[in-house]
């Protein structure tokens, strides 16, 4: 087992304790003479240590205010990704994890910690599959590309949404960014108006078709604005799903662990997810 603070690792070797001296025949599985006996390490002392099978816990939740600090101890520290890349690296052919949040709840935003934002992208992997390293986003890479994005996004903030322009994801541009509103790191929706990117697009079938499977496939939800539309009848296009797209909204998940499996048996992803 691999926890990423002390404190974990102390509660988990406590509660070990308890379940060997009420089950005696557990203490199979740490005696020392065994080739690889169970053991409990934390992200500072993993290293050199393998097995085949390693439970990694990740189990941080919100505060007493109900928010999830950006604070992973050890991996907000300079070195931090090397650290969490020992951890995750452990198991031979398994790793399950346990976690308090998803990958959607870890704000990119509020921390600079290079290990925070991989392990954004370890949990969304390991719940995904190989789909989620291509789908990372950058966050916003520009400003608005024309006064029509611009009017589109002013639409979207009177209703309440928070809006980001241009995100950068697999190398394409997002024009417009919908912010989840209970997953903080996470995007509601992809708004795409007919601006400059669309007519930088070489060919009819790159602008209308190619772009948008590649961002569903993605994981995106992509919703479209023409702006024919909105010059002669704005009314009706601002009373189209896009403005209503709350009814897509998800609630947080429970501060009940999820449990995510790596397992290299799928030869397909190498990895599988059980929640």
């Amino acid at each position: 087992m691999i926890t990423l603070n002390i404190q974990q690792q102390s509660l988990i070797l406590d509660r070990l304790d308890d379940a060997r001296r009420d089950n005696p025949e557990l203490e199979w599985f740490f005696a020392e003479e065994r080739v690889e006996p169970t053991i409990v390490k934390n992200l500072e002392n993993v290293q050199g240590d393998e097995r085949d099978v390693i439970l990694f816990s990740v189990t941080f939740w919100k505060d007493a205010a109900g928010k999830l600090k950006m604070d992973f101890g050890a991996l907000n520290r300079d070195g931090g990704e090397r650290r969490l890349n020992v951890a995750v690296t452990r198991a031979r052919q398994e790793l399950i994890v346990f976690s308090g949040f998803t990958a959607d709840q870890i704000d990119s935003s509020r921390t600079k910690a290079v290990a925070v934002h991989h392990l954004k992208t370890f949990l969304d992997y390991a719940e995904r599959g190989a789909v989620a390293l291509p789908a990372q986003d950058a966050g916003s890479v520009g400003g608005f590309d024309s006064p029509f994005e611009e009017a589109v996004a002013a639409q979207l903030e009177r209703r309440g949404w928070m809006v980001v322009p241009q995100v950068g994801i697999s190398g394409f541009r997002i024009d417009l960014g919908i912010r989840h509103p209970d997953l903080a790191g996470a995007y509601l929706a992809g708004v795409e108006c007919d601006g400059a990117t669309y007519h930088g697009s070489a060919t009819a079938r790159d602008r209308d078709k190619v772009r948008e499977q590649v961002l569903r496939g993605l994981g995106w939800n992509i919703l479209r604005v023409w702006s024919t539309d909105w010059w002669f009848d704005q009314m009706q296009v601002r009373c189209r799903p896009i403005f209503r797209t709350s009814g897509n909204t998800t609630s947080p998940i429970s501060p009940a662990s999820r449990r995510i499996r790596i397992s290299s048996s799928n030869s397909a992803t190498g990895t599988r997810c059980e929640a």
